[in-house]
C-alpha cells in the first residue's frame, strides 16, 4: 500500500542537499508548494479479489482473508508440463509456459526511492514453507525457486532445505518483483498441528542497520496476505467428461464401450493389457480436479488422479501410481497418491468403494460440488485426506462389508434426471429380479433359460452358466442371498433418505439377483445399478436375461424403466441414453461390471467455482 514514510536521517540530509528550502516558487501563480513527501512502499498482492489476475490497487481489500466473497488460492502443481514423467513440482525448474501458468502469481510492489542499504525479506510461516515452493522471476525474465522448499524433495532424494524466508537485493526492493507459488501437495488432514493449506505470506523493507522500515499504516513494519491452496475435487456421475479410460482385454467390452464414447462425443483411451495388466479401471484411480480463478470468469488448474494404494500382482511393481506416472502423468494431468504405505489396505480402498453424491441442499446442508460417499474399511489416512478438502465432506459413510467386492457402486449409481435436484439413484432391487422371473414362471415360461451361452470361471477352466428360470427360483441359497441382500440395500437406502432428504420417487430399482460367496454377497445376475454414466448417456451391463416372446426380460424392463420418460431420467426428462454392453467373461464372471471396468475425466469445469462454497 502506498503510505507516508518516517524518512531516514540520510534521506532528509539528501532532501536539504536538493533544496535550500522546503517550499519553492510556483512560476504560474507565484505562490508557493509543499514538495510532496516521498512514499514507502511496502505491499505485497495476490488476487485476492477471484478475478484471475493481480493488482496492488483492486486485490487490497480482502488480501488477508478468506471467505466466500474474497481470497486468492493456489495450485498443487502435480501435473507435468515437459512430459519428463515428473510433476512439475517436484523438480526445481520452471517446465515452460504451462508450467509458469500453474504458478499463482504475487507481486511486491516497487519502491523506486528506496535508500541505499535497504532490503527486502519475504516470509512464509514456517508450516507452509515446507509444504510450497516460492519463485522469482528475475530481472532477466527467468524463474528461480528461492523460497518453500528448496532441493530436492521427492522420497528417493529428501534433501530440500525449508527457507521461510528470502532476501531481496535493494536492486530487486526499487524495481519491484514478481514472485510464484505452487503448492508440493494438497492439505492431507485436519489434525491440529497439520498444514491447514492456508499460508501467511509476510514482507517487509529493514534498512541499513537490519531495523524494519514502519509507516502509519504499517506500523510493524510488515505487510501481509493469506493464499489458500486450492482442493482436490472428485468427479462424480453426472459431471461433464471428455474422456472415456479402460482396458483393451475383452474385445466385446471395448465394443460397448466405443458405441458410449462415441454417442457422447468424448475420447476414448484403451490402455494395452501389456502396458498395465488390471482391467478394474475403476478402482485403481481415481480422477478428480483442482482449479484456481482465472481471468474473464474461466479457471485454471489441472485433472488430479489418485492413485490406489495397492496392485494387482501385491508388490511395489504393479502400484497403480507407477502406471499413472507414465502413462496418465501429463500437461494438464496431475497424480497424488494419499496412502502412507505402498500396498496397504484392502478391497474397499479400491475407488469403486468411494463416489461422489451430485450436488445437493438439504436444509441447511449445502453441498453445491457434491459429496463424497464410501463404504466400509476405507483406510484412515484416505478417509483424513477426503475430509481436509473441506469442500465435498463431511463424507457419506454405508455399510458395504455385506458384499463380497465391497463397493457401494455395486448398489448405487447416480443419473441426471429432470428434477429440482437434477439427479435420481438407480438401486439394485433383488425382490424386483425374483418379481420378474416370478411372474414369467407364473405365464408358463419357467422352463426357459437365462445365460445361454455363457459361462462361469471354476478352478479347472469354464463351466456353462445357462440356467432356467425354474431352476434360479427353486435354488435356496439365492433366494435367501437375494433376501439378505434387499434388507442390506433397505439399509443403505434408509441412510441416503435421511442425509439427502430423498423420498422413493428419487429412486429407480433395478432386478438383480445375489448369490451368497465365501459368506458375503455378490450380483448373480449381471448388476445393472452399477453402470457408465457420460452425461445422458448409460454404458449398461448386458443381463442375459430369459428371453420370452424376442424381448429379454431384465433388459425390456430396464429399457422401460430408465430409457423412456417414464422416471423423467435424463437432462431432458426423456429417459437415459442406454447402450448394453457384454462385460460377462472378464468382469461379471470375475466379480464386476461395466462400471467397475471403466473410467471418466476431464478438464476442471468452469462452472464449478468452489471458492464460492463456504466450509
Amino acid at each position: 500500500m502506498r503510505t507516508k514514510t518516517i524518512p531516514s536521517a540520510l534521506f532528509l540530509a539528501a532532501l536539504a542537499a536538493a533544496s535550500c528550502s522546503s517550499e519553492s516558487e510556483d512560476a504560474t501563480t507565484g505562490g508557493s508548494t509543499t514538495a510532496p513527501e516521498p512514499q514507502t512502499i511496502i505491499n505485497i498482492a495476490v488476487d485476492a479479489n477471484r478475478d484471475g489476475k493481480v493488482d496492488p490497487e483492486a486485490d487490497q481489500a480482502g488480501k488477508n482473508e478468506w471467505t466466500i466473497d474474497v481470497g486468492a488460492s493456489f495450485l498443487a502443481n502435480l501435473d507435468d508440463d515437459d512430459a519428463d514423467q515428473i510433476r512439475d513440482a517436484d523438480d526445481q525448474i520452471i517446465n515452460g509456459v504451462g508450467d509458469e501458468a500453474d504458478l499463482a502469481p504475487i507481486l511486491v510492489s516497487a519502491w523506486p526511492e528506496a535508500p541505499d542499504g535497504a532490503t527486502g525479506v519475504f516470509h512464509i510461516d514456517p508450516l507452509s514453507a515446507a509444504n510450497v515452493r516460492l519463485w522469482k522471476k528475475g530481472l532477466d525474465g527467468l524463474w528461480v525457486l528461492v523460497g518453500g522448499s528448496v532441493g530436492a524433495c521427492n522420497k528417493a532424494d529428501p534433501t530440500c532445505v525449508v527457507t521461510p524466508d528470502v532476501t531481496f537485493s535493494i536492486e530487486e526492493v526499487r524495481a519491484g518483483l514478481t514472485l510464484g507459488i505452487e503448492a508440493l501437495t494438497f492439505r492431507r488432514t485436519l489434525a491440529e498441528g497439520a498444514w491447514t493449506g492456508s499460508v501467511q505470506l509476510g514482507y517487509q523493507i529493514n534498512d541499513d542497520k537490519g531495523a524494519a522500515i514502519t509507516t502509519d499504516e504499517v506500523p510493524t513494519g510488515v505487510d501481509q496476505a493469506k493464499i489458500q491452496v486450492a482442493p482436490w475435487i472428485l468427479f462424480g456421475n453426472v459431471s461433464p467428461f471428455t474422456r472415456l479410460w479402460s482396458s483393451n482385454l475383452m474385445a466385446a467390452f471395448v465394443a460397448g464401450l466405443t458405441k458410449v464414447s462415441g454417442a457422447a462425443g468424448v475420447e476414448y483411451s484403451k490402455i494395452s493389457d501389456s502396458k498395465y495388466s488390471d482391467q478394474w479401471t475403476q478402482d485403481y484411480f481415481q480422477t478428480a480436479w483442482t482449479s484456481i480463478p482465472a481471468a474473464d470468469g474461466a479457471v485454471h488448474g489441472m485433472k488430479i488422479a489418485n492413485a490406489r494404494p495397492w496392485g494387482q500382482c501385491g508388490t511395489t511393481k504393479c502400484l497403480p501410481y507407477d502406471w499413472l506416472k507414465t502413462l496418465y502423468l501429463a500437461p494438464g494431468a496431475g497424480i497424488i497418491e494419499t496412502y502412507n504405505k505402498p500396498n496397504t489396505g484392502s478391497t474397499y480402498d479400491s475407488h469403486g468403494n468411494h463416489d461422489l453424491l451430485p450436488p445437493y441442499e438439504n436444509g441447511e446442508a449445502k453441498f453445491p460440488v457434491g459429496r463424497i460417499i464410501y463404504g466400509s474399511g476405507v483406510l484412515k489416512e484416505t478417509r483424513e485426506f477426503y475430509e481436509a478438502q473441506k469442500v465435498q465432506g463431511p463424507a457419506l459413510t454405508v455399510k458395504t462389508s455385506w458384499l463380497y467386492v465391497g463397493h457401494v457402486d455395486e448398489v448405487f449409481s447416480y443419473v441426471p434426471a429432470k428434477t429440482p435436484r437434477g439427479w435420481k439413484v438407480i438401486v439394485g432391487s433383488p425382490k424386483m429380479g425374483r418379481a420378474l422371473l416370478e411372474a414369467a414362471q407364473t405365464a408358463g415360461h419357467g422352463a426357459v433359460t437365462m445365460f445361454k451361452g455363457k459361462k462361469w470361471w471354476t478352478g479347472s477352466g469354464q463351466s456353462p452358466a445357462e440356467v432356467s428360470i425354474d431352476a434360479v427360483l427353486a435354488n435356496p441359497d439365492l433366494m435367501a442371498a437375494s433376501q439378505e441382500g434387499q434388507a442390506e440395500i433397505d439399509d443403505m437406502v434408509d441412510v441416503l433418505k435421511a442425509e439427502i432428504g430423498l423420498t422413493d420417487a428419487d429412486f429407480v430399482e433395478v432386478p438383480f439377483l445375489f448369490e451368497d460367496v465365501s459368506g458375503q454377497l455378490l450380483a448373480y445376475n449381471p448388476g445393472t445399478a452399477n453402470i457408465l454414466v457420460i452425461g445422458d448417456h448409460a454404458g449398461v451391463p448386458d443381463p442375459f436375461g430369459p428371453v420370452i416372446d424376442g424381448n429379454d426380460i431384465f433388459k425390456k424392463d430396464y429399457t422401460d424403466r430408465l430409457a423412456t420418460p417414464l422416471n423423467g431420467l435424463g437432462s431432458d426428462g426423456q429417459g437415459l441414453k442406454v447402450t448394453y454392453v457384454d462385460d460377462w467373461i472378464y468382469y461379471h464372471a470375475l466379480a464386476g461390471e461395466v462400471h467397475c471396468g471403466s473410467n471418466v475425466d476431464a478438464d476442471p469445469p468452469a462452472d464449478q467455482q468452489w471458492w464460492k462454497v463456504s466450509k
